[in-house]
Parts: C-alpha cells; sequence; structure tokens
C-alpha cells in the first residue's frame, strides 16, 4: 500500500480534488506534507507550481498556511513558483490572499516579480497585482543589484517590459557592474524595441509635468468672469452666486458694454496697453525634443549584442 505522503502528492499531481479532500480528511497530521526530496517544497508549492488553484485554496481553508507562510529551502514561497512556473490565476490567488509576502526573496534575492519577468508569463494580471500590493518591489534588486527590468531585458520579454516602465520602473538604474537594463538585451531588436520604449516614457512624463503646470497656472491666475455661453451668468472663478450677486455682476456687463459703445473705457476694465501687450509666460518643458538626442544622457550599450 502506497503510504500517505506518496498518495497525497500523487493526489496534487492529478490534479484531483476529492481524492486530497479524502487523504486530508483521514490524515490531517499529513496537510503540509514537506517533500525531502525536492526541496522541501510543501503541499501548496506543489499546488502551486502546477497552476492548481481549486487544491490551493483547499489547503489554505484547511489551515496550511495558518502559522506561517511556507517556504522550501531555497527560501521561495508558493507565490515564488507559481510566478516562476507562470502560473497566473494561481498566483493572483496568492498575492492576495497573502500580501505581506509579496516582496520577499529568494536565497539568490529574486522577487516573484522578477520570477515572474523572466519566466515570460503573468503580465495580464499577475505583475500588476505585484506591483498594487508592494510598488516598492519595481525598485527591488537581487543579489547582483539587477532589477526586474534587468531580468525582463535579459530575458527578451518585451510585453515585460512595456508593462514595467508603464508602472514607473527606472530604465537607467544600474545593477552592481554598473549595467543598466538595457545592456541585457536579448537581441539588437529588443535593444532598439526598448530604447523607443524610453523615449516614449520620458515623453509622458514630460507632458504629465507640463499639464501640472498649466493645471496650477489657471489655479492661482486669480478670478475669472464667466458669460452665460461659459457656463452661465453669475459665475465667478469656481463658485456660484447668488441672484444678488448676479444681477451685479449682469449690471457691470451692461455697463461695459454701454461705456464700449460710448468709446470710453469699461468699468473695471482700465487696464494698461504693456498689461494689453505683455505676452503669456512659456510653460515649463515646452521646446523638447523627445529623441535619443534631446533626452538627457544616459548609458548606452558597448557594442552589437
Amino acid at each position: 500500500m502506497i503510504d500517505v505522503p506518496r498518495r497525497l502528492r500523487r493526489a496534487i499531481t492529478l490534479n484531483d480534488l476529492p481524492l486530497v479532500t479524502r487523504i486530508i480528511s483521514n490524515n490531517p497530521a499529513y496537510l503540509r506534507n514537506p517533500d525531502f526530496s525536492d526541496k522541501s517544497n510543501t503541499s501548496l508549492h506543489l499546488a502551486a507550481q502546477l497552476g492548481y488553484t481549486g487544491i490551493a485554496e483547499y489547503l489554505i481553508e484547511q489551515g496550511h498556511e495558518e502559522d506561517m507562510v511556507s517556504r522550501n529551502e531555497a527560501w521561495e514561497t508558493p507565490l515564488m513558483l507559481a510566478a516562476m512556473k507562470g502560473r497566473e490565476e494561481c498566483g493572483v490567488m496568492l498575492a492576495k490572499r497573502f500580501p505581506e509576502c509579496v516582496g520577499w526573496k529568494t536565497k539568490s534575492g529574486t522577487d516573484a516579480l522578477m520570477l515572474c519577468c523572466k519566466s515570460g508569463a503573468g503580465t495580464l494580471n499577475l505583475m500588476p497585482t505585484l506591483i498594487l500590493y508592494d510598488p516598492n518591489i519595481l525598485a527591488s534588486v537581487d543579489g547582483n543589484g539587477d532589477t526586474a527590468l534587468h531580468h525582463a531585458s535579459a530575458a527578451g520579454e518585451l510585453k515585460a517590459l512595456r508593462m514595467l516602465l508603464q508602472y514607473g520602473a527606472n530604465p537607467l538604474v544600474c545593477n552592481a557592474q554598473s549595467w543598466t537594463p538595457v545592456h541585457y538585451s536579448a537581441s539588437i531588436a529588443a535593444e532598439a524595441y526598448f530604447k523607443s520604449l524610453i523615449i516614449e516614457s520620458e515623453k509622458k512624463k514630460a507632458e504629465g509635468k507640463r499639464a501640472v503646470a498649466e493645471r496650477e497656472r489657471q489655479r492661482t491666475a486669480g478670478v475669472r468672469l464667466v458669460t452665460d455661453t461659459e457656463g452661465g451668468a453669475g459665475a465667478v472663478g469656481r463658485g456660484s452666486l447668488d441672484s444678488g450677486s448676479r444681477s451685479r455682476v449682469a449690471d457691470r456687463l451692461r455697463g461695459r458694454d454701454d461705456a464700449a459703445t460710448a468709446g470710453l473705457p469699461a468699468p473695471g476694465m482700465e487696464w494698461s496697453p504693456v498689461e494689453k501687450r505683455r505676452a503669456m509666460t512659456p510653460t515649463e518643458g515646452r521646446g523638447w525634443t523627445f529623441t535619443p538626442e534631446g533626452m538627457r544622457p544616459r548609458a548606452e550599450t558597448g557594442g552589437s549584442i
């Protein structure tokens, strides 16, 4: 007769949830069931790396991670194995159940996001989930000083590159050998694509800064009269006026029109010719060119890959 540990691992491997349920119900002491011949991987490790979400959820509900999150001899969690094997659905479930372990690292210093980038899977849901629960993971480094962007570049995972840059990963960060992610490009074509992504990213950042500066300029520009066609008579600045104030504004507008007809300066509108001619101050960042030559200096590859 096959012993309980082997029967349980076989049932998990076959994705047989009813059999797993029966074995654990009869042998609750074997819930974690570490496999010492395989880095001490537990039942949840096995289910996670195979992507069997139903079995993984059952194990958790039975108290598999009640005392502590499982880690094998290499300090790998079930989430890390799911990310490594590209088991996106199971990985998302584990990240949501145990958000505190999203940024944990293996003995070599790699985390779940780095492993996800190396596998090339998880760009749809898993990577955004990891970044959502631990935004600092974008700047995390392994034992060699490599970030997730370094790993994605070395693996040639272009979708991962784009996603990491969209979430704000620094493309100019250097590792322990002073190499940037672009130096690890898997091919010349990948390097060209990566550089185009960097230019696009820097352009969006500059546009965002200009938009913020423009909103701040408009906010501090002072009170502005708004006519009926612009948003309703009596609206001044950001607030609306009562009936008495609207009447006073209407009288003022009529007085301005009458004065203009008579060739006189409008009440409250005696602006000097200098003020009329003064040009607006250029917004910050206008005139940038978003080409490799127009950007700030950054490291380039030493030659062909």
